[in-house]
């Protein structure tokens, strides 16, 4: 084991990218299938839109997926990296699966639940192997722009896919996802090298539920959460609020779908620059979170495009233009920051530092996106919400441009 383990770290950067990238292209095409048309699918597994049950199913469902990795860290932190990315893949299979025949609430809460659950396992444990494998900061976050990449190639497909078939084989479309996310468990036990565990570099066990505690305690780490906490509140209307909206600006599911198309397309294309930017502001010695405040600022500004009268086609794909262009500089930059944050912590604890900021954030965004937005809508009040939720963000980035501001002076 130690010999994998030496080699898995000594090799060289393609070796250790191929695998990780197989797992969130093909990973983030089953999951992209579903969560734009998640809201419709409860709908059409209850036969009767509720906006409370949307609320918390996609409540549940961000929860698992985000945070469902802090119940079981230690377990995580001992298994090796092949067996926790690939059996995380098999329990989010059968979790998608188990909902294609749910017609009650609580299971249909149930199976998204263990889907999320599975989801979390391999994507921390994939992100773990990033940075067990990647020392430098630059190096690290130019890996996660590499995932930040396969998800959108996915994310350029899933949509799209997802709302075509949506209309016609509304049953088809979950046995499908489950299938990919049980393909993608096989070749991933075929691609990740054996041996590596988390727990082989660390010097104590990682912390669980109480990592709450040292968030808290930590200046650096209370930093980079608050600002991930925002960031994902954020980055949650994506796939609530936004899901909800573009239904009432268009009726054609090849359209609804585009939306998502362009967002991934304009990662694709611009992550590479994007990444070489801020990896230069990196090298001029700003810190992490320094430029995750300026993801989030970007993130304000596609709202209140959304916020603006008159929601037509063109102006909502201009928002999503803005909107990728935030997500290209928030979210490989959050893993970057929460990288920096090792020294003596196991990778495990630190990233379930991450899941925990983006947990909460995600949870409440696909919450009042879900239910808030649904309802302000129902009273032509939908403005409201996307000014709102504009408003969060650009008072955050000011906050901290001021306090970058004070600790200078």
């Amino acid at each position: 084991m130690a010999a994998d383990a030496t080699t898995a770290r000594s090799g060289s950067r393609g070796t250790i990218a191929a695998p990780v990238v197989v797992d969130f292209l093909l990973s983030g095409l089953g999951f992209y299938c579903l969560v734009p048309v998640l809201p419709t699918i409860i709908g059409i597994l209850t036969r009767h839109p509720d906006p409370l049950l949307t609320g918390t199913a996609l409540f549940a469902f961000t929860f698992a997926y985000k945070g469902g990795s802090l119940f079981f860290a230690n377990t995580l932190q001992r298994l090796p990296v092949r067996a926790t990315t690939a059996g995380g893949l098999v329990v989010a299979g059968a979790g998608f699966l188990l909902l294609h025949g749910m017609t009650h609430p609580v299971g249909i809460l149930a199976s998204l639940v263990l889907a999320g659950l599975g989801v979390s396992a391999n994507n921390i444990s994939a992100r773990v192997l990033v940075a067990l494998t990647q020392a430098e900061s630059t190096a690290r976050n130019t890996a996660f722009a590499h995932i930040q990449v396969a998800i959108n190639v996915a994310a350029a497909v899933g949509p799209l896919a997802a709302n075509l078939v949506l209309g016609d084989h509304p049953r088809v479309l979950l046995p499908v996802i489950a299938g990919i996310f049980v393909l993608t468990a096989v070749l991933m036990f075929a691609l990740v090298p054996r041996g590596l565990r988390p727990s082989d570099s660390a010097t104590r066990r990682p912390l669980g539920l109480r990592v709450v505690a040292d968030m808290v305690r930590d200046p650096r780490v209370r930093t980079v959460s608050l600002l991930t906490l925002v960031g994902s509140v954020m980055y949650g209307q994506f796939f609530s609020a936004f899901a909800i909206h573009v239904t009432h600006v268009t009726d054609s599911p090849a359209v609804r779908g585009a939306y998502y198309t362009v967002n991934a397309v304009v990662i694709v294309a611009g992550q590479v620059v994007v990444t070489r930017l801020t990896n230069r502001a990196l090298g001029r010695g700003h810190a992490p979170w320094a430029v995750i405040r300026v993801g989030i600022a970007v993130f304000g500004l596609s709202f209140l495009l959304l916020a603006l009268p008159g929601a037509s086609i063109a102006l909502t794909f201009l928002a999503v233009g803005v909107f990728a262009t935030a997500e290209m500089v928030f979210s490989p930059m959050v893993s970057t920051a929460y990288a920096q944050l090792g020294g003596d912590r196991p990778m495990v604890e630190v990233f379930n530092f991450r899941q925990v900021s983006a947990t909460l954030g995600e949870s409440l965004g696909g919450f009042a996106g879900g239910a808030l937005f649904t309802t302000l809508f129902q009273h032509r009040l939908g403005w409201a919400y996307w000014a709102g939720a504009a408003l969060l963000g650009l008072a955050t980035t000011a906050a901290f441009h001021r306090r970058e501001a004070a600790a200078r002076q």
